[in-house]
C-alpha cells in the first residue's frame, strides 16, 4: 500500500510530465540551432570555396590584362592597338565576345592617374564567372574583372647581340673593358655564345645570355652573367629606312682636307660609292642624313671629325656594299638627331645586307664619342668608343667584338621621345 496520498502522487506525475515537456522543448531548440549552424557553416564553406576559385580566375585574368595592355602599348602609333591587345588577351585564354568575356582596350585610360595621357594604354578584362557552392544560396555567377595600364618607355638594355646561334657572338679579349649603365643581352643559344678571355672586364646593370658563356680566370664580370634567358627580338626593327635619293656625290674622296683654322664642311645627301677620307683631315658633318649608297665609309688614321644631329645610312649601290671603317687613331665626336624619325640613331645599316658580309669597325682615339645607336642588324661590329659625359650609346649588332675601352651611358635626356630602344612598362 502506497505511503503517499493520491493527491501527492498526482502532483508528482504533473511535475514529471512538465520536466519531460521542458526537456523535449530544449532538445528541439538545440536541433534547430544545430541545423541553422550547419547551414551557416555550409554557407561559409561555399563562400570561401567560391571566392577562392574567383581569386584564382582573377589572377589568370590579371595576366591577360597585363599582356593586353603591354601589347597595346607596343602598337601605340604603329598599328591597331585594340586588335593587338585583344589578341594577346585571347592567347591567355580570354577572347573578347566569347563566353561573356569583354576585353576593352582604351587609349588614354578611362580612369586612374593617367586618364588624360595618350601615351598610356589601358586593358580591362571582365566576365561573369559561374559559382558552384553559392548556387544553393541563389547566387549563380559573380562578375570578375582585372585592369592594367602600360606605356612604352626606354628598354632596360642598350647592348643587343642578335645572332641566334653563333659561337662567340659577343667576344672580348686582352685588356678590353666595357662599362655600361644599362643591360647587355646576347641572343645566341651556343654554349659559348659569349666568349671573354684575357684580362677583359665587363660591367653592366644586367648581363644575359640565351645559351652559355666561356671566360678564363682573369675575366671580371659585374654581375655574373645569367644564362638561359629569353631571346630578344630586334629592338629597332620598327625603324623606317631613309629614302635613297639621286647621287649628290659619286666616289667622294678627301685627302688632307680642312685648313686655315676651319674644318672642311660636308653636307647631307646621297653619296654613291661612299665616303673615303685619307691623311690628316679635319671634317665637320652638318646635321642631316648621309646615305652611303655603296662603298661604305672609310676614315684612315689621323682624321678629326665632328658632327651633331647626323645619321649615316649604309646601303648598297655604286661599287657594291662596303662596311664602315673608322680608324682607331682618328678622333671622332658624333651625335645623332634629337628628334624626328631617326632620333637617337647614329649608324643604320640596311637590313638587306646579307649576314656574313664584311663587318664594320667603329673605333676612335680615347677622346672619341659616339652618342647614338649603332645599328648593324645583319653584320658584325668591332667597337671601341665612349658616350659623351651627358650622352648615351646603344649597340645593336648581329655579332659584337669589344676592343679597347668603352663606356656606354644611358642619359637620353637630350632626346625628345627618350631612348630609341623602347620597352613596355606596366604603370598600374
Amino acid at each position: 500500500m502506497s505511503k503517499f496520498p493520491a493527491a501527492h502522487r498526482k502532483a508528482v506525475r504533473r511535475d514529471t510530465n512538465s520536466k519531460i515537456n521542458v526537456a523535449a522543448s530544449a532538445s528541439g531548440q538545440v536541433m534547430v540551432l544545430i541545423c541553422a549552424a550547419r547551414v551557416a557553416v555550409v554557407g561559409m564553406i561555399a563562400v570561401v570555396a567560391d571566392f577562392s576559385f574567383m581569386q584564382d580566375q582573377r589572377n589568370m585574368m590579371q595576366t591577360a590584362a597585363d599582356s593586353a595592355a603591354m601589347a597595346g602599348a607596343e602598337e601605340l602609333n604603329y598599328g591597331d592597338l585594340v586588335a593587338a591587345g585583344q589578341a594577346d588577351a585571347a592567347s591567355n585564354g580570354y577572347t573578347n565576345g566569347q563566353n561573356g568575356v569583354t576585353v576593352a582596350v582604351n587609349n588614354p585610360p578611362s580612369t586612374g592617374p593617367n586618364s588624360s595621357n595618350t601615351a598610356y594604354v589601358e586593358a580591362i578584362v571582365s566576365m561573369p564567372e559561374p559559382t558552384y557552392f553559392l548556387r544553393v544560396l541563389g547566387v549563380s555567377s559573380i562578375g570578375v574583372s582585372a585592369r592594367a595600364v602600360a606605356y612604352k618607355g626606354g628598354g632596360p638594355n642598350c647592348i643587343y647581340v642578335l645572332d641566334p646561334t653563333a659561337s662567340s657572338a659577343m667576344s672580348a679579349s686582352g685588356s678590353a673593358v666595357i662599362q655600361s649603365n644599362c643591360g647587355l643581352l646576347v641572343d645566341s643559344s651556343a654554349s659559348n655564345g659569349m666568349a671573354v678571355n684575357g684580362g677583359a672586364t665587363i660591367t653592366a646593370s644586367a648581363i644575359g645570355v640565351v645559351g652559355g658563356y666561356t671566360a678564363d680566370s682573369n675575366v671580371s664580370f659585374t654581375p655574373t652573367p645569367k644564362t638561359g634567358v629569353i631571346a630578344a627580338s630586334d629592338p629597332l626593327a620598327y625603324l623606317q629606312a631613309p629614302a635613297v635619293g639621286s647621287c649628290a656625290h659619286t666616289n667622294f674622296s678627301l685627302n688632307g682636307a680642312g685648313s686655315s683654322g676651319s674644318p672642311y664642311q660636308l653636307y647631307p645627301g646621297t653619296y654613291c660609292g661612299g665616303i673615303s677620307v685619307n691623311g690628316n683631315s679635319w671634317l665637320n658633318f652638318n646635321a642631316g642624313t648621309y646615305v652611303l649608297a655603296g662603298g661604305g665609309m672609310l676614315i684612315r688614321s689621323g682624321a678629326v671629325m665632328t658632327g651633331a644631329g647626323v645619321t649615316f645610312y649604309n646601303t648598297t649601290g655604286t661599287g657594291g656594299y662596303g662596311p664602315i671603317a673608322l680608324s682607331g687613331t682618328s678622333t671622332v665626336n658624333f651625335s645623332a638627331p634629337t628628334s624626328g624619325p631617326l632620333a637617337g640613331v647614329l649608324f643604320f645599316q640596311d637590313r638587306s645586307v646579307p649576314t656574313g658580309a664584311a663587318g664594320s669597325t667603329i673605333t676612335g682615339s680615347a677622346g672619341s664619342t659616339f652618342d647614338g645607336a649603332l645599328y648593324f642588324p645583319t653584320t658584325q661590329v668591332t667597337y671601341s668608343g665612349n658616350s659623351s659625359v651627358n650622352g648615351y650609346s646603344i649597340v645593336v649588332a648581329d655579332m659584337l667584338v669589344v676592343s679597347g675601352n668603352s663606356m656606354v651611358s644611358n642619359n637620353y635626356s637630350s632626346l625628345t621621345d627618350g631612348s630609341p630602344v623602347k620597352g613596355t612598362v606596366l604603370a598600374e
